[in-house]
């Protein structure tokens, strides 16, 4: 039997609660400040989900809790100006949204003991965040979204019949897509699969590239990247013109007209931020924290299905966590 993605975010929480509930004081914690860096809209409800898992461990906003967070910030070229802001503010702890911006974080905050949580990341080992998954031995920890794309892809092929050829979007200058890319190449090859790459480097190159899908391809695939949060619906939009279907990894780019998404469900995720954000605030060093893998949800939209052409066999159907009709 499936489970909506909303009733396992409930499910989650309340597994992720119970354990810190039962050793956690009565009394109210002490007074935090975290501060939030994020450039995209998309990641708006890991936000919301990071507030509601830590009011429900005990830490309430404008209480106990103050958030110094100015919203997605749209630029990565603002993240520095961010960083230095929160910093101004003393925080007891940094909650960083992508890989790219963690760099970045990471960097404006070299020589400082301030602790700061990551999500999502491909591989954080690889970008140099943590020194290994078990044991990051540093002021870093979070959430990896690492093997994602190898499953995605499994997944692509048993609604594609017979996959030989993906288009995949690629800005080689955009750290998030290279680490990506590295796990669709390898999945790709394992597979038989090519990638045939739409390579931009400029964000005016972005549409030409989304508006020049090749004739004979069998599909698009997005690589995750915050770049990709301000392009939702011209992206869907060029698949469905060009009748391909899409893999995103966001349930709402499914929701906006992707044939399918696999991936995160940011708000999840964000619960599953705010129990590795109250051990810390409760005193626990991040070196000593494991990074967590995120969980998966596979959605499927049968209307652009119909839009394109395709079937979606009923094994897909039967196992996907939402299907939006």
């Amino acid at each position: 039997m499936k489970v909506s993605r909303g009733i396992l975010r409930v499910i989650i929480g309340l597994l992720m609660v119970l354990p810190a509930a039962c050793g956690r004081p009565s009394e109210k914690p002490k007074r935090a400040v975290v501060g939030i860096v994020n450039v995209t809209p998309v990641l708006e409800d890991t936000v919301a989900g990071l507030k509601t898992g830590l009011a429900e461990l005990g830490y309430k906003e404008n209480d106990n809790i103050r958030y110094f967070y100015e919203g997605p910030l749209g630029s990565m070229d603002k993240v520095e100006g961010a960083v230095k802001g929160i910093l101004a503010e003393k925080p007891d702890l940094i909650v960083s949204l992508s890989t790219p911006v963690t760099l970045k974080v990471k960097k404006a905050t070299e020589g400082m003991d301030v602790p700061v949580l990551f999500a999502p990341s491909a591989d954080p080992v690889g970008a140099g965040l943590v020194k290994s998954l078990k044991a990051p031995e540093g002021r870093f920890t979070g959430i990896t979204v690492g093997g994602s794309g190898i499953k995605a892809l499994a997944w692509l092929a048993k609604i594609v019949p017979d996959l030989k050829r993906v288009y995949v979007p690629f800005n080689p200058e955009d750290k998030a897509m290279v680490l990506n890319m590295k796990v669709l190449k390898k999945a790709a090859d394992d597979r038989k699969i090519e990638l045939v790459l739409g390579e931009f480097h400029l964000k005016g190159e972005a549409l030409a590239v989304l508006n020049n899908i090749p004739a004979d391809v069998q599909a698009v695939w997005q690589l995750s990247s915050p770049f990709w949060g301000a392009y939702m619906v011209p992206f869907t939009a060029a698949c469905i013109k060009h009748k391909k279907p899409l893999k995103t990894h966001t349930a709402d780019w499914a929701e906006a007209g992707a044939l399918m998404s696999y991936g995160l469900d940011p708000k999840a995720m964000g619960e599953q931020l705010s129990h590795l954000a109250y051990k810390i605030l409760k005193g626990t060093s991040p070196a000593g924290l494991p990074v967590e893998r995120a969980r998966y949800f596979l959605v499927i939209n049968l209307k652009t299905a119909g839009l394109i052409g395709l079937e979606i066999p009923d094994a897909v159907l039967k196992q996907a966590d939402e299907v939006i009709r």
